[in-house]
């Protein structure tokens, strides 16, 4: 009777297992279920990665629109354009109509892939040494003024591509500004365009050819 009974025991774990069949069609099922779900949660984090970057793409372009539109708004003169960079007389500070190099800030990009503001706080003798029109669009006059001064940097767009600088008219009779560049944002790249129009261009400090400022008689 035991003996019937052990074998019942047997036959009845044996009858209630898995088969190996089964095994792998357990196996195979739940291999499936979890690529489904990695492959959501994978979606889910690069579509907010995505989100992240859109919104930290737009956020830049507004900074970018606002910082640019008050500083040529309320600048003097657009000195220079050289297509991709632009010389800005911010303001007349000291009131001595001299282009000072405290009061000029380049829009520039470095390396092509990035926009930003380049000032400067001078110091002693050069911050009062009067700049020509003529000189601010020279690069050894930039690379001699970072040298003398302290130069300040406010980065406006980063990984951007094809920066372009247009105005209305050739600088120094320039009233409008733009800025044109492209941001790749999923494996495309979108091109944007931030316009800023000077409140006043002081015209009048120029001579009648557009090329100096006619109280400044400094020559660099």
């Amino acid at each position: 009777m035991d003996l019937k009974k052990r074998l019942s025991v047997k036959q009845i774990i044996k009858n209630n297992g898995f088969t190996l069949a089964e095994m792998i069609m357990a196996m195979t099922v739940t291999g499936i279920i979890l690529a489904a779900i990695a492959t959501l949660a994978f979606a889910l984090g690069s579509a907010n990665d995505s989100a992240d970057d859109t919104s930290e793409i737009q956020s830049r372009i507004r900074y970018t629109t606002i910082r640019l539109g008050e500083l040529v708004k309320n600048c003097k003169l657009i000195c220079y354009n050289s297509g991709t960079e632009v010389a800005i007389w911010r303001a007349d500070d000291n009131g001595d109509n001299k282009i000072n190099p405290g009061e000029l800030v380049y829009i520039e990009t470095e390396s092509g892939s990035e926009i930003r503001f380049l000032s400067f706080k001078p110091t002693g003798v050069a911050a009062l040494s009067g700049l020509t029109l003529a000189a601010i669009g020279i690069s050894t006059t930039k690379d001699a003024m970072k040298a003398g001064c302290v130069p300040s940097y406010i980065t406006l767009i980063t990984n951007c591509s094809y920066v372009t600088f247009t105005t209305d008219a050739a600088a120094p009779f320039s009233k409008k500004l733009n800025l044109f560049f492209g941001v790749q944002q999923k494996g495309v790249t979108q091109n944007y365009q931030c316009s800023a129009f000077l409140r006043a261009q002081g015209g009048y400090l120029l001579n009648s050819s557009g090329t100096a400022i006619i109280s400044s008689d400094d020559d660099m």
